[in-house]
């Protein structure tokens, strides 16, 4: 068996990182199969316990889940100019191996406004560092009708928290 290169598992699972259009196409499939359809999104820079959490919650929620990635551009936007830490692609491997995520579509936006509208999903799940108020997408997931979930927080687990605690320990790439 030949060991796998970085192209070898985006090809394992490209079949499950799709653009907008082919999410869209297939959460109607589901939907016309009488299946329930969740959405979330976010940055998922480095993936950590809060993000399976809020991931499962989702699932639990519905048959399929759609997970949206914001794009490098819209990371640095959000984020500001050293972030992401993981390039896109990377992001979106990660999301696309995990058993209860369906489908990851990379997304240029700073929101997820247009994906929500395109997808239609019955829920939209965030999570609970968001309320209705501070929530972008608020007025989108009303006028889809969508049905919005808002998971509560692991303690302590962050992307930014994890950058934290890498920055403090003081350790270089060597050790």
């Amino acid at each position: 068996m030949q060991p796998l290169t970085d192209q070898g598992v985006w090809e394992l699972l490209a079949r499950r990182v799709v653009d907008l259009e082919n999410a869209v196409a297939e959460a109607r499939r589901w939907r016309q199969a009488g299946e329930i359809v969740a959405l979330t999104n976010g940055c998922f820079d480095i993936l950590h316990a809060g993000h399976l959490f809020s991931f499962l919650w989702a699932r639990q929620l519905a048959d399929r889940l759609i997970v949206g990635i914001n794009d490098d551009a819209s990371v640095r936007g959000l984020k500001g100019p050293k972030r992401p830490i993981n390039p896109e692609r990377e992001r979106a491997m990660l999301v696309a191996a995990l058993r209860m995520v369906d489908l990851v579509v990379l997304f240029p936006e700073r929101t997820a406004d247009r994906l929500i509208e395109a997808v239609r999903p019955h829920f939209y799940v965030k999570g609970g560092d968001y309320v209705l108020a501070t929530l972008p997408e608020a007025a989108t997931v009303r006028r889809v009708g969508a049905r919005l979930v808002f998971v509560p927080l692991l303690p302590g687990r962050s992307t930014t928290g994890t950058l934290a605690r890498i920055m403090a320990t003081g350790l270089t790439d060597r050790e």
